[in-house]
C-alpha cells in the first residue's frame, strides 16, 4: 500500500554505501540459515520495508510504480485503454469458456493448450479483504490485484475462484439467498463496483453508481446483510458519496453527497440492525433509516479535517474510534465511549515509531466485537492496544517475517477485520505477503494462506537451461526468488526461497545458467535504486547503486552484455554500462546518446543481436524506435517514428535469433499497432497485429526451438505468432486470464515460461512439431 517511511531510507542508504565501495554486499544482516540446492545460505533484510517511499516525502512507491504502469498502456487520442482491457477481460473469458465447453463435448480435445503451473506454492503475495461465505466456514480471500480464492484455516490448498477482476480490491463482501458476491476494484485511478451470482465465474457492473473516481470501502449491515454502503469519490462534481445496495449489490443508489475534497468514514454494526454511521469534516452523524437521513450526534473538534476511517465495538455504547487528518491522510486517532456524543483524542499515529496512515486502505483499522477496549491499526507493521487507543504495542517488527514467515507479520497492512468464526472472535489481517489470522486479538498470528495460495504477482524470470526447475524470479512485494526443485512429477508446482525483499524486474544474463544473473530494485524520490547480480547455484549477491539518471521511472530497463557475463547495459535517459569488478567493486560509465525528450522520453526497452553484437535496439516509453550498427556507441532514431511522432508506448523488444537486422518490438495497441517488425535493421518499421486485440505487450520472446516461434506476454494474456503471421491467444487448459508481464523460452525442455501479475509463474508446453 501507499506509505510513508520515515526511517526505512537511511536503512537502505546505509546499507548501499556499507564498505566505502560503490555496492554492498547482500544480505545486509542475516535473520536465518537454509541449505537450499546443496548450499547454506543466509537470508538477508530487504533494504526498504513494504514499498513506500522510503524518505518519507513525495510520492510513495505504489504511486510512481501506478504511473509506471499506466505509462506503459499510453494510448491515441480519443481511446479509452481502461474501457478497452474491459472489453479484453470478458472476450478471454468467453473464449476459455466456449473452449472448456467445447473439449467437455469432445469437440476440440485437441485444441486445448497444455500448461504447468509452477507456483511458488510456499508465498503468498499482497491480499487485501477476507469474507466470510455462507456456509459461516469457508474464507473467501481478495488478493490486491483481484483474484479471489477459497479455503480454510489450517488448509494447504486454496482454490483460486476467479481471475477475472484485474485491480486492487477496496472492497469484497458476500452475502446469502441468493449468494452474491460484490467487489469494488480500483486500476489506475478507475474504479468501479462488480457483483457475481455464480461465486466469481463472471461479473457484471453494479447498477446504478455514477462514474467514480476512488472507492474508499464498503461495510455490511450486521443482520441483513444484503445491504451494503459504500464509499467513493464521484468523477461528477468530484465530490464524495455514500451509496447503498438493499440487493447484495446487484445496484445502488446514492444516498448522501458531500462537500469538498473529502474522504468520509462509515461504520454500522456488524452482527446486529444498524444504524448507519457518518463522519465528515469531523462531525458524526447518524441513520435509522438506511441513509436515508442523517442527524448530527456529535463534533471532533480540531483543525479542519478531510480524511476518515471510522470503526466501532459493539460491547460498547457503541465505542467508536476514528482515525482524522487533513490532506488524505489520518494523523491522530479519537474515542467516544457514548456512541459519539463526545471525543477524547487517545493516540498520535505520525512519528517514527507507528508513521501515518497516508493513503492506507480504510480497512487497516478495526476493533473488537466483544471487546471495546481492543484496536487494532497497521501500516508497514500491525500496532495493537488494549487500552481504548491510548496505547499500542507493535505486533512485530516487519523484518521478523523473513525468519519466521508462518507466525511473523510480513510489511504493509492492506486490511485488519474482526468476525465470528466458528463461534469464536478472530482478527484477520491482509498483509503484502498473505493473510494472517489471530485467535487472541493480533497478540500473536498464523500465516494462514503461506501455503497453497500462488497469487504472486511476477515481473521476470530467470531460467536455467539445464535444468528448468532451477530458476530466479523478481515478484512485487516477495522479493527476489530462488526456486526449490522437486523430485517427481515434471512440472509441479514449487516452492520457492526469497533471496531478499522488494520489488526485483529486469532479470537478464549472458547465458541462462544462473551463474551471472542481474536483476534491478526499482528507485524512489528519495533514494536511487541498484543493480544486483546474483548467482542462482548458490543464492548470493552483490549489488551497487544504479547510476546517477537525470530522469528515471519506476524501474530502468537493462541487458546483459552477451561477451562478458559480469557486465550489463541500464537504461533510462543514458544507457550505462555497469561491470562488475570483483567482491563489491563496480565501475560505471556512460555512453553518449541521450534519449531524454521534452515529453519525459526514457528507454524503456533495449536489446542486442544475438548473431551480431555490433547491432543493438532501443525503444521508449513515448514509442521511438531506435537502433544502433556500433554496440551503442551511436544512435539513430528510426525513419518510422521520426516521420510521425508515436501516440502508443513501448515495453519490449526481441532480435530474431539469426537475423540481426529483424527486431519485433511491442508496448501499448490502443489506436496504434502493439506490435511492430523491422527487417531492415530499425530504420523502418512496420504493425504486425493481426489476431492481436488492442491491448500491451509487455514481453517478448523466442522459444529458442528449430522453428523459433515468438510468444508474447500481454495485458489480455499470452499469445503466439503462428506460421501465417498471425498472433494466437494461447489461454485455456487452466492458465489463468488476466495480465503476464513476462516470457522467456525454455528450448531444453520445450517449453515457455510465462511470468503473470496475480497468479504466480506457468509453463507453457511447447507442442511437437
Amino acid at each position: 500500500m501507499q506509505l510513508t517511511r520515515l526511517t526505512a531510507g537511511t536503512v537502505l542508504l546505509l546499507a548501499l554505501t556499507a564498505g566505502g565501495g560503490h555496492s554492498a554486499r547482500r544480505p545486509a544482516a542475516p535473520l536465518r540459515t537454509l541449505v537450499v540446492h546443496g548450499h547454506r545460505l543466509a537470508l538477508g533484510l530487504p533494504p526498504a520495508a513494504g514499498d513506500g517511499d522510503e524518505g518519507g516525502a513525495g510520492d510513495s512507491r505504489r504511486e510512481r510504480l501506478a504511473r509506471w504502469i499506466a505509462d506503459r498502456h499510453r494510448a491515441a487520442p480519443g481511446y479509452d485503454w481502461h474501457a478497452i482491457e474491459a472489453a479484453n477481460l470478458q472476450a478471454a473469458l468467453a473464449r476459455v469458456a466456449a473452449m472448456n465447453l467445447a473439449i467437455s463435448e469432445g469437440k476440440a480435445a485437441a485444441a486445448k493448450p497444455v500448461w504447468h503451473e509452477r507456483g511458488p506454492v510456499n508465498m503468498t503475495g499482497a491480499t487485501a479483504l477476507v469474507a466470510l461465505a455462507p456456509d459461516n466456514r469457508t474464507l473467501l480471500v481478495a488478493t490486491s490485484q483481484g483474484g479471489i480464492f477459497s479455503g480454510t484455516p489450517g488448509g494447504r490448498s486454496w482454490k483460486g475462484m476467479t481471475d477475472s477482476l484485474n485491480g486492487y480490491v477496496h472492497g469484497f463482501l458476500v452475502s446469502p439467498k441468493p449468494e452474491t458476491w460484490v467487489a469494488a476494484v480500483t486500476s489506475y485511478n478507475d474504479s468501479r463496483v462488480y457483483v457475481s451470482r455464480n461465486r466469481g465465474a463472471t461479473w457484471s457492473a453494479s447498477k446504478g453508481l455514477p462514474p467514480l473516481l476512488g472507492v474508499f470501502e464498503m461495510i455490511q449491515e450486521g443482520l441483513d446483510k444484503r445491504t451494503i454502503y459504500l464509499t467513493a469519490f464521484a468523477q461528477d462534481g468530484f465530490s464524495p458519496i455514500v451509496a447503498r445496495s438493499r440487493d447484495g449489490g446487484l445496484s445502488f443508489s446514492v444516498v448522501w453527497t458531500g462537500v469538498g475534497l473529502d474522504q468520509p468514514g462509515i461504520w454500522t454494526s456488524r452482527i446486529a440492525a444498524g444504524p448507519l454511521y457518518l463522519l465528515s469534516h469531523g462531525q458524526l452523524l447518524i441513520s435509522t433509516d438506511h441513509g436515508s437521513s442523517f442527524t448530527p450526534v456529535g463534533q471532533i473538534d480540531g483543525p479542519p479535517l478531510d480524511f476518515a476511517v471510522l470503526r466501532g465495538s459493539e460491547a460498547g455504547a457503541p465505542t467508536l474510534y476514528a482515525a482524522v487528518g487533513s490532506q488524505f491522510m489520518a494523523d491522530s486517532l479519537y474515542a467516544s465511549d457514548d456512541g459519539g456524543v463526545h471525543w477524547e483524542k487517545r493516540f498520535t499515529l505520525t512519528g517514527t515509531n507507528y508513521y501515518a496512515f497516508d493513503d492506507l486502505y480504510a480497512g487497516s483499522l478495526s476493533a473488537s466485537i466483544r471487546d471495546p477496549q481492543l484496536v487494532l491499526f497497521g501500516n508497514v507493521d500491525g500496532f495493537r492496544s488494549t487500552d481504548g487507543g491510548r496505547t499500542f504495542d507493535r505486533i512485530n517488527v516487519w523484518g521478523e517475517y523473513y525468519g519466521s514467515p508462518s507466525d511473523k507479520l510480513h510489511a504493509d497492512i492492506n486490511g485488519i477485520q474482526f468476525l465470528l468464526y466458528n463461534g469464536r472472535e478472530v482478527a484477520l489481517l491482509s498483509t503484502d505477503g498473505g493473510t494472517y489470522l489471530s485467535s487472541d486479538g493480533g497478540a500473536s498470528v498464523q500465516n494462514i494462506t503461506q501455503l497453497g495460495l500462488p497469487s504472486g504477482q511476477f515481473y521476470s524470470t530467470w531460467s536455467s537451461f539445464s535444468n528448468p526447475d532451477l530458476f530466479l524470479a523478481g515478484s512485487q512485494d516477495q522479493g527476489l526468488q530462488l526456486s526449490v526443485p522437486a523430485h517427481g512429477r515434471a512440472g509441479a508446482a514449487l516452492s520457492n526461497v526469497q533471496l531478499i525483499s522488494g520489488d526485483y524486474a529486469g532479470l537478464t544474463a549472458a547465458a541462462h545458467d544462473l551463474a551471472n544473473v542481474f536483476a534491478l530494485y526499482p528507485t524512489s524520490t528519495a533514494a536511487a535504486g541498484f543493480v544486483a547480480l546474483i548467482d542462482g547455484n548458490d543464492g548470493s549477491l552483490v549489488s551497487a547503486p544504479l547510476p546517477p539518471f537525470t530522469q528515471v521511472g519506476f524501474f530502468a530497463t537493462s541487458a546483459a552484455d552477451p561477451d562478458d557475463p559480469e557486465t550489463v547495459y541500464i537504461a533510462a535517459d543514458h544507457i550505462w554500462k555497469v561491470q562488475h569488478q570483483q567482491g563489491d567493486d563496480f565501475t560505471q560509465s556512460e555512453l553518449p546518446q541521450s534519449f531524454l525528450a521534452g515529453d519525459n522520453d526514457l528507454v524503456s526497452a533495449l536489446a542486442i543481436a544475438p548473431s551480431d553484437h555490433a547491432v543493438w535496439y532501443a525503444t521508449t516509453n513515448r514509442g521511438r524506435l531506435w537502433y544502433s550498427r556500433d554496440h551503442g556507441a551511436t544512435w539513430t532514431e528510426s525513419d518510422t517514428t521520426r516521420a510521425q511522432a508515436p501516440t502508443g508506448s513501448n515495453s519490449a523488444l526481441a532480435v530474431a535469433p539469426d537475423d540481426p537486422f529483424t527486431c519485433y518490438a511491442g508496448g501499448s495497441g490502443y489506436g496504434n499497432p502493439p506490435l511492430w517488425v523491422t527487417h531492415d535493421g530499425g530504420v523502418t518499421w512496420t504493425g504486425l497485429d493481426r489476431g492481436l486485440p488492442s491491448t500491451t505487450v509487455w514481453a517478448l520472446a523466442f522459444d529458442g526451438l528449430a522453428g523459433k516461434s515468438l510468444y508474447a506476454a500481454t495485458e489480455a494474456g499470452p499469445y503466439v505468432l503462428d506460421a501465417s503471421s498471425t498472433w494466437r491467444s494461447l489461454l485455456g487448459g487452466g492458465a489463468p486470464v488476466g495480465r503476464y508481464l513476462s516470457v522467456e523460452g525454455i528450448p531444453s525442455a520445450k517449453l515457455v515460461r510465462f511470468g503473470t501479475w496475480s497468479r504466480g509463474i506457468w509453463d507453457y508446453v511447447v507442442p511437437r512439431r
